[in-house]
């Protein structure tokens, strides 16, 4: 993608592992201020939170809908595993770091998995 600069960045899952609302292990703090000090613009998404409380920790509040350039699943909620282009529109690479996603749902997206199996780092 080059360079990340205004691009929309969702960052999917605040907690630090799916069905916990608990954010003190999770890596999404880390991980927006990375992609926010690389000028993209970046926003939040997490079942278990709402809106104000994903502001509350500083962060924009994402919808499943809203229009994305790159998406990075950083927690396994279960809601993650039927995503699909259509939840994000527009998604140029999808950074599955929990590889919960259908990699059939996602043919002609890029797709990057982490810790194993086929396209992952």
């Amino acid at each position: 993608l080059g360079s990340l600069s205004g691009l929309r960045v969702a960052v999917l899952g605040a907690s630090y592992r799916g069905g916990v609302k608990e954010t003190a292990f999770s890596g999404v703090f880390g991980t927006v201020v990375a992609l926010t000090s690389r000028n993209a613009r970046v926003t939040v998404h997490d079942p278990m939170y709402a809106d104000a409380e994903l502001s509350a920790f500083g962060w924009t509040p994402h919808h499943l809908g809203d229009a994305v350039d790159v998406v990075i699943v950083q927690a396994d909620h279960r809601e993650y595993a039927t995503l699909s282009p259509a939840d994000l529109p527009g998604v140029r690479l999808l950074v599955d770091g929990r590889r919960i996603t259908d990699p059939t749902e996602f043919a002609g997206v890029p797709r990057i998995t982490i810790g194993g199996g086929t396209n992952s780092l």
